[in-house]
């Protein structure tokens, strides 16, 4: 006697997605990269910013304490052109100007103004120090 395999029905199993999983994927997709670009674009952003008001701040710093080398008697009355001293990664159009004035009683005040582009918005900062003639703690 020969044995016979009862041959089993094959069931009809779908593999794969159907058309709508796919879009709401796709649709999902998107919405992860949209959101993907905007924090990158808002990072690079603020980095920028970062960078230029650091920038600025360095620079400013190193010219007050110059400012205070040379002294009182060193320091001329009146407003000079800074732009070309400032650092060359701040973006452009970038200005800078250095005010003195005599304020009376041996004092004389510094204003450092410094101007530069932040993607399309102006941003501008001033700086005030103050040298005495009879120096620091005097």
């Amino acid at each position: 006697m020969t044995k016979r395999w009862k041959h089993k029905p094959q069931s009809r199993v779908t593999s794969g997605f159907t058309i709508t999983e796919l879009i709401i994927s796709i649709v999902v997709g998107v919405i992860f990269v949209a959101v993907l670009q905007v924090s990158v674009s808002s990072y690079l952003h603020i980095s920028q910013r970062g960078r230029d008001l650091t920038l600025s701040n360095a620079y400013v710093e190193g010219k007050i304490e110059s400012l205070r080398n040379v002294g009182y008697n060193g320091l001329n009355v009146g407003t000079t052109s800074v732009t070309g001293e400032l650092p060359s990664e701040l973006n452009s159009p970038k200005s800078g100007s250095l005010e003195v004035t005599d304020e009376g009683n041996g004092i004389k005040k510094a204003v450092v103004t410094i101007s530069y582009n932040d993607q399309g918005d102006a941003r501008s900062y001033t700086y005030t120090t103050y040298v005495g003639e009879l120096g620091v703690g005097q």
